[in-house]
């Protein structure tokens, strides 16, 4: 089992930290994950909801007053 790679997404809105959440993905095998430091509040759901419509796994593993922690297994 490999360690679990942390991307910081704090410093980016809307569209571009869904971007470049789908874009860690791309550096990882199918069924690894990443986890993912977005801001607390919309930007949880917005890269939460769309990565789980694209079929990955989500769950959030931590919440930390301003931000939120995302656990992505890659599906496909």
């Amino acid at each position: 089992m490999s360690d679990i790679t942390l991307v910081d997404l704090t410093l980016f809105g809307c569209p571009m930290h869904y971007i470049k959440a789908r874009e860690a993905l791309k550096h990882i095998d199918i069924e690894e994950s990443v986890d993912l430091l977005v801001n607390t509040g919309d930007a949880v759901d917005e890269v939460f909801n769309s990565l789980s419509q694209d079929g990955q796994e989500c769950a959030i593993t931590s919440s930390e007053g301003l931000t939120t922690t995302i656990r992505v297994r890659r599906k496909q």
